[in-house]
Order: structure tokens, then sequence, then C-alpha cells
């Protein structure tokens, strides 16, 4: 799921002495650590356990630690404006990842890099999130109208505050073509109040957030980076009396994502060494490839494999065919902002590139199944 890691890195990472690490070592750790979202991260180790790292080194990982640390702090200001404005519309949220997982595993909502802010919202509540936001300057992002809502697993607003910040409400902690199978009363059943950046807001049970964290690896495969392995990573060991894995189990299995979980945890302790539960990794290695497995796997190389995996999903020859025309051709305003043109020419053009490239990966997608049946 990740490229080849940095091996002083990696062994960092794994709690290894890295005191006849050389310069040499040292400049590619703090490169890969650049490329990975783990800067502040090696910062923080190099100054509590570390004296042999050259001074170049050493500043500019502190430079990158205090720019994300600025970034971290926005996000941060800007979530807690958040969780004010949905506790005073009456609306219950868990914050989900980001400064949230942060706060979480690692003591502090700026000590992990994010780049937006997810929510854990109930579906029936997105009308009112989403005039919250809008009161907060947050726009909508759909290629059509209603797209998200009957499509996928989040929305999407954005606001120009903080050199521009994007929310998602997810109402699920799933993926497509998965994302409404998941037990999401079962999930909320078991969270908790507590507190994320100061305000009162609801923590997912543990077992439910290392799911999510294992899909998100599998969603974004190949590029995930090693911070995502490590979040993973991290929540096993400081949380591993609180998981409930036979619940754990029980989720992935009644959303029938087994074989992604399976996945995602086998390469985490693939890099990581992270201790899981033997008996556990049988049951859910035990499991038979579904349908539409071989498109999902993150060696499939089929961009957008989880569209074409929804595609085949649906039900309805009506619903499949909607969905694929406003996947193929979204709304005007949505291409202005993905593929940042302007004109009819521009316009038409990036509309022109996305239908060639999505039709051919749909025949890549679509000869990969064929292969398998």
């Amino acid at each position: 799921m990740i490229a080849a890691a940095d091996p002083l890195l990696v062994d960092l990472l794994r709690g290894g002495d890295a005191a006849r690490a050389d310069d040499g070592e040292w400049r590619r750790a703090a490169a890969a650590a650049r490329a990975a979202g783990l800067e502040p991260w090696l910062f923080h180790h190099v100054t509590r356990h570390e004296r042999n790292v050259p001074n170049d080194v050493r500043d500019g990982l502190r430079e990158a630690s205090v720019r994300l640390t600025a970034r971290g702090l926005a996000l941060a200001a800007e979530l807690r404006a958040i969780l004010r404005a949905l506790a005073r519309a009456g609306v219950v949220c868990a914050p989900l990842r980001g400064v949230a997982l942060a706060e979480r595993l690692y003591g502090d909502a700026c000590a992990r890099p994010a780049g937006d802010i997810d929510l854990l919202v109930r579906r029936d509540d997105l009308d009112a999130v989403e005039a919250t936001l809008a009161t907060l300057g947050f726009r909508a992002v759909d290629r059509h109208a209603g797209f998200a809502r009957e499509f996928s697993y989040t929305l999407e607003m954005s606001c120009d505050a903080h050199g521009g910040i994007v929310v998602e409400p997810h109402w699920t902690l799933a993926y497509p073509p998965f994302a409404d199978a998941l037990d999401m009363e079962r999930i909320w059943a078991r969270s908790r109040a507590g507190h994320v950046v100061g305000e009162p807001a609801l923590l997912l049970a543990p077992e439910a957030i290392l799911l999510n964290l294992c899909l998100h690896l599998v969603h974004k495969a190949p590029d995930a980076p090693l911070l995502w392995l490590l979040d993973v990573d991290r929540l096993v060991r400081r949380e591993a009396r609180a998981i409930d894995w036979d619940e754990l189990i029980v989720l992935a299995r009644g959303a029938r994502v087994e074989r992604q979980l399976t996945a995602a945890l086998g390469q985490v302790h693939g890099v990581l060494d992270t201790p899981l539960p033997a008996a556990v990794m049988r049951t859910l290695d035990s499991t038979g490839h579904g349908r539409l497995d071989r498109l999902l796997d993150a060696d499939a190389e089929v961009d957008g494999r989880e569209s074409l995996a929804l595609l085949f999903a649906l039900r309805g020859a009506r619903r499949r065919a909607r969905y694929a025309a406003r996947l193929l051709f979204p709304s005007a305003s949505f291409m202005r902002l993905e593929y940042g043109v302007s004109g009819p020419g521009g316009l038409a053009a990036a509309y022109g590139r996305r239908a060639r490239h999505m039709v051919w990966e749909g025949l890549k997608g679509t000869t990969r199944l064929l292969r398998h049946i």
C-alpha cells in the first residue's frame, strides 16, 4: 500500500537505535519523513533521543514542525468553532482523524499533520450540518446537487479561511461500495462523551477508530503515507486492552470488509511489527474473496477502483446510468474547482480528458474482474 520506506526511519519507528547512522542516512530519513507526514514525529524524536543528527537536518525538521504546528492550530480553532456551532444546533458529532486523532494518539492536536477536518454525523442530521457549516462560511462542493448524499460517504464543504479549509461530514466509517453496509447504529451506541480540542464531543470506541483507519488506508492506497500506518500501530499499542477485537470482526463481517481490514492490518504489522492477536488475524484471513474484492485490491492498478466497484454494486439500470453520467460529467462549477480551468474551451477540454481517463480505467477494471470470474 505504500512505497518502500526509508530503513532508518522505519527502524526508528520500531524503537531501533540510530547511534551509528551517518549524515547521509539522516538526510535520507528526513526526506522520507517529509514525504510520509512524519516530520513532527521525527523532530520530537531527535530532540529527545538523538545527538548525532546533522544541524541542517535538525533545523529543517524544526522549521517543518513550526509550519505544521501553525496549520494544526488553525484547524483546531476551526474545529472548535464547528463543534460549538453544531452543539447549538443540537447535532451530535464525533470528530475523525486529523487534530482529534492527534490528541488521542499523540497527546497534542498539533503533533500530527492534518489536511482537513473530518466529522462523523448521523445521516438524518445532514441538512442541519450543512446549514450550520454555511453560517460559518463553508460552501458545498459536489459533482451534482445531491450526488454525494446518494452515492458517496461524505459531504464536502470548503472555505477560504487560513489558506483554505475543507470539512467533510461523514455519515459512515466505510467507503464505497460498502459505505451503507456498515452498522452505524452499533457504532454510535458504543461511543462515549468526551472532549476534543476542549469542546464536548463524542469519542468513538477504539475498535471503530481502528476499522476506519484501516479502511482509510485501503481507500487511499497506493498513496497512503507511512504516517497512517503509524496511526494504526499507535492505536493498537496504546489502547490494546480497550479494543474489543470480537466487535471489530462483527463490524467488518457485517459490512463485508474483512479482506480490506486484513490487508491493512497485515501491512501495518509487516512494516512496524505491530502486535496483533493471532486468532483475530486467522479469523479475518479465513474469509474468502468477495465478488468485487479483486477490483478493490491495492495492486489492482485501476484509478477510481471504488467508483467502478460501486457502479457494479448498484441495483437497477436507471440508477447505474444516473450514477455513471454524473460521475463522467459533473457540474461545471465542480470541474472548474477540480481541474482549475476557466472559459468554455478549457472546460470542454477538461470534460474530454476526464471522460477518456475514466472510460479507460473502467475498461481496465472490468477486464480485471472478468479474468477472475
